[in-house]
């Protein structure tokens, strides 16, 4: 093998691993930390819980949230902690959750069974949210403005 190909192949070899870097989570997979910040940050998520009850909620730059649903609305903050995506209001109790990409425009998020690192994600998930500017890839996403 003459050294051009040597170099052509190490370069592959180098492109290849830096596209599998940034290339974010695949549907059905745990977003990353660094992937939830980038995808939520900045942005309103429609959304429905998984016992039908539709919610909006807006993700600021600044951290700070401001949240919406049938019973009212709640202000609070929202960040990144051991790999969870977490949300906390004023005047309702906030959590982390564990979040998988189901699409290119669907977030399941998942409550953890356990504490800290040591903590899994449940079998079910706890809500379902879009970005309201994208379409929707969500499993049958009911189409709703709020």
């Amino acid at each position: 093998m003459g050294a051009h190909a040597r170099r052509r192949g190490a370069v592959l070899v180098f492109l290849a691993a830096a596209l599998a870097a940034i290339v974010p989570a695949a549907a059905g997979e745990r977003m990353t930390a660094d992937e939830l910040e980038r995808a939520l940050a900045g942005i309103t998520l429609d959304g429905v819980y998984a016992n039908g009850t539709f919610f909006s909620e807006s993700y600021n730059a600044d951290g700070t949230i401001r949240y919406h649903d049938p019973d009212g609305a709640d202000s609070g903050e929202w960040s990144v902690q051991d790999g969870r995506f977490c949300t906390f209001y004023e005047s309702a109790q906030g959590a982390c959750f564990f979040v998988e990409r189901d699409g290119a425009n669907c977030f399941s998020f998942y409550e953890g069974d356990g504490e800290g690192e040591h903590a899994k994600p449940k079998a079910d998930w706890t809500s379902r949210g879009w970005n309201r500017d994208l379409p929707p890839t969500c499993p049958k996403a009911p189409e709703v403005q709020l």
